[in-house]
Order: structure tokens, then sequence, then C-alpha cells
């Protein structure tokens, strides 16, 4: 993907101014190789810590459950607060299916299941989303013709619902919220009246109470096709960052075909405190790109590290590009490629300080990252992880799901660096890299 050309003049444009519900079980520990000192980092190796915690129904040795049960439980991502980990997640009761927010402390060594409600329709697991002591969580339920995004706070055991904000009639389920100092910002995308592109919403609303929600706003420039919005906190303001898709390609032109691959780039914009726009939308990658899905992870020193897949073939298949960009008040760094012969599956996952994939053949891989977005190692499979994915960190403990059967297993790891032998040719090291991965 070549670099943005006039980006100096895009970005000029910026205005800058518990009780645990279960007894949880050990887990087996990971333990790493020891290697002898070197020059040379290799791949972080992870460490379980403190006790799992299982959501759903554990699979039994001849795996009838698995026959029996038609839903597996579903995880959404999780975040890191004060007070610990904490994740939204649907699990299967009777003959339907509950809406929960699983915590635990920072050690890993106690859990805590919240109840939420009943889920209906085709709703996705609960968002959860905290700043420094507060936890909060959103529900998107269907509400008549069209659906309704719940909002509550988390205190203890105790769920206090907030405010409801109605969304429209479009397809899509994608949104996202987070909460700021003085001020909670939600937005989704949805497809205006009269109108025949997609939007992305905004709306602002307390974030003490978590009520007072005003009425939602469109946000992109008209006959921008914009979908999947993100946003994320930034000293003095936010980042809101959505899909750009080129105007003339919409859905009903792919109508022969199973899936449209239609040109898809990245596009962020700062908002202020109130979550007012403060400047003009960035392209993060060329408008003949094809991405197909995209993370963000705010740093400390304000930035943002963008990845995101690209690729010409349908969603779910392995190949293509994976790209980084680093988004600060003061520009853009970037795009640039990841350089890595085993690019995995889907939309790569991004968190402070560390960078995961999931790998159709090998458990999921992961690596450091250093503030800009570059990787400090080489991609390596970890095989503690499986075939889970981090949801959310804190420093080197990242908070893990992985599933097993139609049920879904929580717990956390502690991530290092290790060295191999000093002088080890390049070869040498991918093998060490290999040998640690089987």
């Amino acid at each position: 993907m070549p670099s943005q050309t006039a980006l100096a003049g895009i970005v000029g444009a910026f205005v800058f101014a518990g009780c645990c519900t279960s007894d949880p079980k050990p887990i087996d520990p990971f333990a790493p190789e020891v290697v002898s000192s070197a020059a040379k980092i290799r791949p972080a190796r992870c460490k379980a810590i403190g006790r799992e915690q299982v959501i759903g129904r554990e699979s039994d040795e001849g795996g009838h459950l698995d026959k029996i049960l038609p839903f597996a439980t579903e995880v959404g991502e999780g975040v890191a607060f004060n007070s610990g980990f904490a994740v939204g997640a649907l699990r299967q009761e009777g003959k339907g299916t509950r809406a929960i927010v699983v915590s635990a402390n920072l050690e890993g060594t106690a859990w805590q299941t919240i109840e939420l409600d009943s889920s209906h329709g085709d709703a996705e697991a609960p968002h959860v989303f905290a700043r420094e002591n507060k936890l909060g969580v959103a529900m998107l339920e269907p509400s008549g013709a069209t659906r309704t995004l719940r909002l509550a706070q988390v205190v203890r055991d105790e769920v206090k619902w907030g405010a409801e904000l109605l969304q429209g009639r479009d397809e899509s389920l994608a949104y996202d919220v987070v909460i700021g100092e003085n001020t909670g910002i939600a937005v989704w995308d949805d497809v205006p009246k009269r109108l025949e592109v997609s939007a992305v919403f905004l709306s602002t609303f307390d974030a003490t109470s978590f009520a007072s929600a005003d009425v939602a706003k469109v946000v992109t420039l008209p006959g921008t096709d914009a979908e999947m919005p993100r946003v994320v906190e930034r000293p003095g303001g936010f980042w809101l960052f959505w899909l750009a898709r080129r105007s003339g390609s919409q859905r009903h032109d792919a109508r022969y075909r199973a899936e449209d691959i239609a040109h898809r780039w990245v596009e962020a914009v700062p908002l202020d405190k109130a979550g007012k726009l403060s400047g003009t939308p960035v392209k993060l990658g060329s408008t003949s790109g094809h991405v197909l899905g995209y993370d963000i992870a705010g740093m400390p020193d304000g930035s943002v590290v963008v990845m995101w897949r690209d690729d010409d073939t349908p969603s779910g298949s392995a190949g293509g590009k994976l790209y980084r960009a680093r988004v600060r008040l003061g520009g853009v760094d970037g795009p640039d490629a990841i350089e890595d012969e085993h690019h995995g599956i889907g939309a790569p996952n991004v968190m402070p300080g560390w960078y995961a994939i999931a790998d159709a053949l090998k458990p999921t891989r992961l690596a450091p990252m250093n503030p800009d977005g570059s990787l400090v190692d080489k991609l390596a499979s970890e095989k503690i992880l499986g075939a889970g994915e981090p949801v959310a960190n804190r420093e080197d403990v990242l908070f893990v799901s992985r599933p097993d059967g139609v049920a879904m297993r929580l717990f956390l790891v502690k991530c290092g660096r290790q060295f191999i032998d000093a002088g080890a040719s390049d070869a040498d090291f991918d093998a060490a890299i290999d040998a640690g991965a089987d």
C-alpha cells in the first residue's frame, strides 16, 4: 500500500488545540524454555497466572454435550481497569441466552459473574468499557423494527441502567462506547433517512451517571459511506475511526457475487473533550485498498496505533497484507506493511504493547510492540493461547479468552522476553522460534 500523498496538507486541517459465582479451576502453567543469554530478542513467551474461569457448559469426555447444546458461549472484547479485567459474554441458559459480565482481579485469583438480562434476537455479546475504577457495559437489543443501545454502570455486583439510545433499521450491529473524564461517547453506523449510504452516528452522555444522552448526530461528511466506527480516549478529547467505502460501490452492485469485495480504507478524526469534531478526517490507507477489518489501541502519549488487513479475497481467507499506522495530533506515521511470512487469518488484534493474530494451522501468534506500533520481535505462536485471543491487557499481563467446545475459558497470562545465543544466524533464530511454537 503506497504512503499517503499530500498527507501533511490533510493533517494540517486538524484543529488541534467481589463474590465468586463458581469455584474456578487451576490451569496448567506454560513453562518457557530456558535459553542462554544473548543479544537477540526472541518472541514473547507466556505463563499462566492465577486461575481460570469457565463460561458455559464444558464438553464431556465423549463430546455429547456439544451435540445437545446448539449454541456456543460468545465473548466480546475485554477491558482492563484499576480493579482488574472484565469482558461481556452471552451464555446459554435453558432455551435462550443470558448476557453477563465476567470480571477478574489483577492476579486472576478472584472471579465474579454479574447477570445482566436475557438476550433477544441477533444481539452480540455485551460491550464493556472502563476508565480508571469505573466499569460500564452496553447492550444492543431489538426494539420493534429498530434497535436500542442500552448503557449501564457496573458497581461491584450491581448493575445501574442509564441511557437508552435508539438506532435505525440498518443491518449492521457495529458500535463502540468509551468514557472520558466528564463525557461518554457512543458511536454506531446506520443509514440516514433519504440516503443510500451508511454514516457514523455519535451521541454523548454523562460519564458519571451514564444518563442524559443527547440526540444522535451524523459526524461523517455527506456522501461518505462509513461503517464499523471505533472511538478511543486521548488527552484533551477522543479519536474516532471508521471504515470508509468508495462511492459508487454500494452493496447492491454485488448482488451476483458471493461477497462484495469493495474498496475500503480506514479514516480518523480527532474529537474534543465534549465529543465534537475538532478536525478533518484523514485517510490512513489508499482509496484503492480492500480493508477487511482493523483494530486500534490508544498509547500513553495520546497517539493511536491502527492495524488492518488489506485483501481483495473474501473475508476469513488467509493471505493479503497487514498494515500499521500511528495517528497523533502532529500527523500520521505510515502506513507501513508488517513484513512477516505468517499473516494469519482475520483481523489483527492490537493492544498497548502487544500484537496478536489468529493462525489457521498453529496457536495464535503474538509479538511485543513498541509505542510507535513497530514489532519488537517476529510473530510467534504461543501454545497456551491455543485458538484463543487476548481481549485486553495491562502491560505484560494479558486477559485471554479461549474456546473449549461450546464453553469459553478465561484466564490471565504474564508474558516476557527471552534471548537466544549471541552470534546466532537469522536461520538459527527462525529455527528457535519454530521450535518454541511447536
